[in-house]
């Protein structure tokens, strides 16, 4: 754990020290002014404005004999000035301090979220697909949020909150021994022990009811995305009440564990105040009993109040600062994920632009040990020649045009383009030669301008407008308010699936890359719209090395090779006369289609 908040601390909070240290000489003024100032003022200042009725001198003029010689009036001035200089004093080192502690945890959150983001990008993509996406993102929202308060917020309180205990104490320390009581001060000791047993025996419940608290926030999270992301579904199955009974049901687990976590953190505060309330009706009965002066228990009192109100802040930032411990838990993980997909250390240099031969060297993939979705395939693609995978479901058809981009990395054997292993390139240059085509087009929040044009950052007008002609976008930009400048909602919403579809290929074509992978690009399309697509598709394989992944055979109807996949190996490589000759499976698949 302490490894942990070291990591933290030497990632985030290391750059900005010098931050840090303004936070905490605030703090420690704003304490210090508390705890030593306001029962010095009690004791000493107090006394000068209101005479005592015995008529006795004040104690500060004892002390100070010279003050004797001071006006009256002068002397009566000066010490009322010295009350609200005090809370000033106070008040300004307070706002700095909230002021600088909100500046730094923004720093520290901007840093913490654009790291995990980060992380998160250079992942590989089996990281994201193994994990809910709403529990990721409430990692990068909701547990960020958390550790910034504890390197910044409880952080400072965990220094300020001790000092203004300790000064409390010093205080009352010094005002016992003035007094000829300093022997009482082992009487409070007894109860600062019993202030500081519940801040440690709630410490490690909190850190655990709090890690589930965080891991059911992040179930909720996943369940709310799940629905709303398949709301047709869930509308057209009439799933309504099934989705909110589920819901309610992560939602009752999520209020469990937060409702045991707030009991714990919260019975720190009726405990301290009984060890506040009955130190202070100790040091009452003592005080009468040993016949203490009003202004001497008065002073005593405050600086008691302070130590005790210091240790009940700094408990309840130690409980904070234990309920967070869930969030670093879970953002740790993140961070330290190892790669398995690790960046080369002497990576290859690409030319601008690749031939295209694909190579498979002996190449067998396994998502785990259970699940073998490719064996020992071998086999070479020649630059610029279209192919075909088909095959059953389940197949290996998409994990064998993944394993090119490096979206997943080989278990055994090689993947070569143009003859260099793909491990040897950096995956950015490798998926800069590459353009993809997906079963479903996902656009991103934007025009449809800049959609396009996240095929090559900087395309002239020109290039955008030729590539919407070659996908026929422009056949419908027409239909559209603002033509290329209509603005999409996320994944493209605002216009059809054969619409979504055409300016992902428009992607494409401005993109020009070398290699094209068609992963079942128009499998969720009606025919009419498949016939439309189709054109363009062919335009777009001419002159590339092209994998097209099908469903629908009539797809592959240009293709210059097809392979059939079984059970991850590939049983049979040739042309479609070839094969619906030689091959049953083959057969089979494209008679069902009734082609």
């Amino acid at each position: 754990m302490l490894k942990r908040y070291m990591y933290f601390v030497r990632e985030f909070l290391a750059p900005h020290l010098w931050l840090l240290g303004v936070v905490l000489l605030t703090g420690i003024l704003a304490a210090s002014v508390s705890g030593l100032g306001v029962p010095m003022m009690v004791k000493y200042v107090f006394p000068l404005v209101f005479e005592s009725s015995s008529g006795a001198t004040p104690e500060i003029v004892q002390h100070i004999p010279s003050l004797a010689e001071v006006d009256r009036g002068t002397l009566l001035w000066c010490a009322c000035a010295m009350l609200p200089l005090v809370f000033v004093l106070r008040g300004f080192a307070l706002w700095a301090n909230a002021v600088l502690v909100n500046l730094l945890g923004l720093r520290i959150l901007e840093g913490l979220r654009m790291r995990v983001f980060r992380r998160v990008q250079e992942l590989p993509v089996s990281f994201v697909e193994k994990r809910r996406k709403g529990d990721v993102l409430s990692r990068i929202v909701a547990d960020t949020l958390n550790v910034q308060m504890i390197l910044a917020n409880v952080a400072n309180d965990l220094v300020k909150q001790p000092v203004t205990a300790l000064c409390g104490i010093i205080a009352f320390i010094t005002l016992l021994v003035m007094t000829g009581n300093g022997w009482l001060f082992f009487v409070n000791l007894l109860f600062i022990a019993l202030a500081a047993w519940p801040i440690i025996a709630f410490g490690k419940r909190i850190s655990r009811k709090a890690l589930l608290a965080q891991q059911g926030l992040g179930e909720l999270n996943s369940a709310m995305q799940q629905n709303l992301e398949n709301q047709r579904e869930v509308r057209a199955y009439a799933m309504e009440e099934r989705e909110i009974n589920a819901f309610s049901a992560v939602s009752d687990r999520y209020c469990t564990q937060y409702v045991k976590l707030i009991k714990y953190q919260k019975a720190l505060v009726p405990v301290m105040e009984i060890v506040t309330a009955v130190a202070l009706a100790v040091l009452m009965v003592r005080g009468r009993l040993c016949e203490m002066k009003l202004d001497d228990f008065m002073a005593m009192a405050g600086a008691l109040f302070f130590a005790f109100d210091g240790l009940k802040r700094a408990g309840n930032a130690f409980n904070r600062f234990n309920e967070a411990q869930g969030s670093l838990q879970r953002l740790a993980e993140i961070l330290q994920e190892p790669n398995d997909m690790p960046e080369p250390e002497d990576p290859r240099e690409l030319p601008p632009r690749l031939r295209g031969e694909i190579a498979f060297r002996r190449v067998s993939f396994a998502y785990d040990e259970h699940h073998t979705a490719l064996r020992d395939i071998d086999l070479v693609i020649p630059p610029g020649q279209i192919v075909g995978l088909v095959g059953p479901s389940g197949a290996g058809k998409t994990t064998f045009a993944n394993l090119i981009p490096r979206f997943y990395d080989a278990t055994q054997g090689t993947v070569e383009v143009d003859g260099i292993n793909v491990r040897d390139i950096r995956t950015h240059d490798l998926r800069a030669q590459l353009s993809y085509v997906g079963q479903q087009a996902l656009l991103f929040s934007g025009t449809i301008r800049e959609n396009i044009a996240l095929g090559k950052p900087g395309a002239t007008e020109e290039e955008i407008r030729a590539a919407a002609d070659a996908a026929a976008v422009s056949s419908f930009l027409g239909s559209q308010k603002d033509g290329l400048d209509t603005m999409l909602g996320q994944g493209g919403n605002g216009l059809s699936g054969g619409q979504r579809q055409r300016v992902a290929i428009a992607r494409s074509f401005v993109k020009d890359a070398p290699i094209l992978i068609l992963d079942e690009a128009t499998a969720s399309l009606d025919a009419e719209s498949e016939r439309d697509i189709q054109t363009s598709l062919e335009s777009l394989a001419q002159g590339r090395t092209t994998l097209i992944v099908a469903h629908r055979f009539s797809t592959i109807r240009h293709a210059h090779r097809i392979l059939v996949f079984d059970h991850g190996r590939i049983i049979a490589d040739g042309t479609h006369q070839h094969l619906y000759a030689t091959c049953p499976l083959y057969k089979e698949l494209y008679d069902r289609q009734g082609l």
